[in-house]
């Protein structure tokens, strides 16, 4: 276990997206823009026409992912993860009229209406990501 704490909480960033827009490369686009390090996704909702996403498929020490392409009305019910240094790291819960999925956002979720987010800077946060043994990426303190 690692746990990482701050005292400091930054600018709340709110995005709204338009139709045709890719929620992933939005995001990262606006956090350059933004130059933030850390954050959190506390909020995400909206409609989507395309929906990408990955979920894990084994409980092997190395994963196995399998990847989904949802193209119909789709609602996006909440989405929520970190933004550690600098890279968005998000999953996401989608239904359509039939079904309900969830899994690690991929790039390529295109809004429908609109999507709003909610980002949460985290300033004084010092951390990054680094891969263990098995290639899954874990939060470590950010080495000076």
């Amino acid at each position: 276990m690692h746990t990482f704490t701050t005292n400091e909480i930054g600018r709340i960033i709110i995005i709204h997206l338009g139709k045709g827009e890719d929620i992933l490369s939005s995001v990262q686009s606006e956090i350059n823009r933004l130059n933030v390090r850390n954050g959190i996704l506390v909020s995400a909702i909206g409609s989507l026409r395309c929906a990408k996403l990955h979920a894990i498929t084994t409980l092997e020490d190395l994963p196995t992912n399998e990847y989904f392409t949802y193209t119909d009305p789709i609602e996006l019910g909440s989405a929520q993860g970190l933004i550690i240094n600098g890279e968005p790291h998000f999953h996401l819960t989608v239904s359509d009229s039939k079904r309900v999925y969830t899994g690690h956002m991929e790039p390529g979720c295109e809004v429908q209406y609109l999507a709003e987010l909610a980002i949460l800077e985290l300033p004084e946060l010092s951390v990054t990501r680094k891969l263990d043994e098995f290639g899954i990426s874990y939060i470590s303190a950010l080495e000076e």
